[in-house]
Parts: C-alpha cells; structure tokens; sequence
C-alpha cells in the first residue's frame, strides 16, 4: 500500500475500477522546497478498497514537469507538453516549454513517445509542421484522435491559419495562443484543422470538455488580460466554434480548474484560482441538453474540500449514476512559497447510486452497532464496506459523500 502525499499540476484518469495518477509537484521531504514527481512513478487508487498502491513504468519515460494535459482512449494515457526539466542543463532546476506527445500503455505500464520529435524542417517563418512548444493547453479525444487547444509558451512567429499568439507584457518571447492541432492516432501524424466562427481570444489554463457525440465546451482560462469566465461551444465535425456564451449570474472568472463530464452530459466545474489568486470554493454544473447551456449552483463536493486550484477530477460513470474524484490541488493562493497541498482523496456521487453499494451500506452500519462487526464478510468485502459506507444513501437524488482520510498537508 503506497502513502500518498499532497500534490498539485499532476494528471488523473478513471480506467476500469481504478484512478490513475501520474506527475505534477509535491513538498520535498526534505527541504519542504516544490518539486516534480518522477513521471515513471504511476500511482493507482483502487476504487473498491479506496487504496492506493504505486508501479513503476518502464519505455520512453516523460520528463518531469508541471502544466501537462492529458486524455483517455482504449486504456491509454496520453499526455502532451508541459513545463520539463532541461536535461541538456548542468542546473538541476533548469526548465523548458515541451512539445512532446507520450502514450502511457495502462495494461504494460510501458511509456511510449508518438508522432515527430523534432522540428529541424521548420524555420521562424514557417507554419509548424506540430504544436510549438507549450504548457497550460488542453487536449482531448474525439474520432480516433487528440485535439489540442491553445496554451501558454515560446512566441510563434507564423501560427496555423485563423489563430494568433499573444506576447506576455514584459516578456515579448513567451505568451498565449489559440491554435488548434489534431493528432490522427492511426497514421500518428499532426495537422492544423482550420476553424472559423468566433474562435476564443489566446488563452491558458482553460478547459475543453467533450459532452456529446461532436461537441465540446470550453470554459475560462488565463489570457493576456486577465482570467476569464467566457464559455464555447467547439463542433468537431465542422470545426466551428460559438460564443461566448455568458450569464448574468454565472460562475467567476478562474483559471486551474477542471470541468468534468457527468453521465447526463452536464459538466461539473470545481475550484480554479479568481483574479486574486485564490481558490475558488463554489460549485457549478452546467446543463448542455437546451441549445444555449446554462449554468446552475450546486453542492455535491464536501464544501470544506471544495476550494482548491490545479487538482485533477476524474469520474467513473454508469448509465444513471457519476461517481466524482477529487484529489490534490492547493488551498492557497500558488504563488505565495508557502501554500500547501491537498493530500486527502473526495468521492461523491451524483445521480442514482447503485443498489448493491446501498446494500452494502446498510450492512456496514447494522455491523458496527453489533457485538461482533464484519464477523462473518472476508477481506475483500470488508475493504469494501470500509470504501463504500463513507458515500451518502440517498437513492434516486444527488447524494454526497464525506471525504476519504482527510490529511492536511502542512
């Protein structure tokens, strides 16, 4: 069994029963100093037991960063860009923007690195033949392939047709995009689809989530000036986008944070970080099934576990029921040297639970308030109860749970 400790920027993903985790920053144990978490260092939380264990990947292994993006396909990870270690630099803390696209193979744990590696054929004045180098973008999978928008990195001279790069005010060689790539997974080749229609300002640090067969929102992020609360509609088929759509009393401009599909195609928001810099702790679900999608406050997500910026969530779904987990990400503002991490794991379902975990908790509750509790269930069925008693028990409404081993990281 692995001991977890506190994280932000990692990457996470539900395949099968399990949550996988790669990556990101955590307090050394020894000078209590950010630092990178070996990217062959695969860490798995078992949804049935509520446990964490750790393997250790082998291939082409990532190098170690922050401000990855990643996505899901067939019981694969993949994970494009980010901020790397410069291991050309004889500093050990030297970094530098990254193009490179990996596939982690979750069955093998071998590592994998696609498409091109280098850009020698590309000058200054050419279109990229791939995405330049980048942190902060998002990616995400539809019709076999990866799809790729915006990001924060080294200035572009000549961006794909219909985008544009936008220097940072004090630094005219780093800045913001809004280009949109397409990784192919079956020829593992790139492209630059054109898109038209009212395609969002550069930005990073936003999210793009996919909610129907050919569409996907995206929501905030950080542009040149400011963080936003502006929301898009991308159509994948006619590479079109639409919007902005906005509400008078929708959510706050933030950056770092996650929006997640949720089994009826609405798409839960949690956390990011405001115009001040800190965590935002209200919860929004956006309904998509009318044709101008809307926004509503909800409370699924324990509220004092609620406010957080750069964590993951992830969610395993059922036909009716969305179970939602939350880890990592800082309750402070990033910026200041003495923020912490969160290090606790908060599971919550939204929907109509299963009946059998209901059945469970019942036995779990009448096996306590007895003299002889969990006599007569197994290991396994014990991990079990203990996992899945600390969920709430309401049928047919959203129901929330407490939060798994809370630990605060000092």
């Amino acid at each position: 069994m692995a001991t977890m400790r506190g994280r932000m920027s990692h990457l996470s993903a539900v395949i099968g029963e399990t949550m996988i985790m790669i990556g990101g920053y955590h307090k050394d144990q020894n000078d209590k100093k950010d630092t990178t978490v070996d990217m062959s260092h695969i860490f798995i939380y078992s949804l049935s037991t509520g446990t964490w264990s750790k393997v250790v990947a082998t291939g082409k292994i990532p190098r170690r960063g922050s401000g990855m993006c990643s996505a899901v396909c067939d019981r694969k990870i993949y994970v494009f860009g980010g901020l790397v270690l410069n291991e050309v630099s004889r500093h050990p803390t030297m970094r530098e923007f990254s193009n490179d696209l990996y596939e982690l193979n979750t069955e093998t744990m071998v590592w994998r690195l696609l498409g091109p590696t280098d850009s020698a054929q590309d000058t200054d004045f050419d279109i990229p033949s791939r995405p330049t180098v980048r942190d902060k973008a998002t990616m995400v999978y539809h019709g076999n392939a990866l799809w790729i928008f915006a990001g924060w990195g080294s200035r572009i001279l000549r961006a794909t047709p219909n985008s544009t790069f936008v220097p940072d005010q004090t630094h005219a060689f780093v800045g913001w995009n809004n280009e949109m790539w397409r990784f192919d997974l079956g020829t593992e080749t790139w492209s630059a689809p054109p898109c038209s229609g009212a395609i969002p300002s550069p930005r990073a640090a936003h999210t793009l989530t996919v909610y129907s067969d050919n569409q996907a929102v995206l929501f905030g992020g950080r542009t040149r000036t400011g963080r936003v609360s502006e929301l898009y509609i991308f159509n994948f088929d006619t590479t079109t986008w639409t919007g902005p759509f906005t509400t008078e009393n929708g959510p706050q401009p933030r950056s770092l944070h996650t929006c997640t599909r949720l089994h009826d195609n609405s798409v839960l928001l949690l956390g990011g970080m405001d115009k001040a810099g800190n965590s935002v702790n209200l919860q929004w679900k956006l309904k998509t099934a009318t044709s101008v999608p809307t926004w509503e406050r909800v409370n699924l997500c324990p509220a004092a576990h609620c406010g957080r910026t750069w964590h993951t969530t992830a969610v395993h779904t059922t036909s009716n029921c969305s179970e939602i987990l939350v880890f990592g990400g800082s309750p402070d503002n990033i910026w200041e040297p003495d923020h912490a991490y969160w290090a606790n794991m908060v599971r919550f379902y939204y929907g109509v639970r299963p009946l059998y975990d209901m059945c469970l908790d019942t036995i779990s509750d009448t096996s306590e308030a007895s003299e002889y509790p969990l006599i007569h269930l197994d290991i396994e069925s014990r991990r079990k109860l203990i996992s899945v008693r600390k969920f709430g028990d309401v049928l047919g409404v959203p129901s929330v749970s407490h939060q798994h081993d809370v630990i605060l990281p000092k």
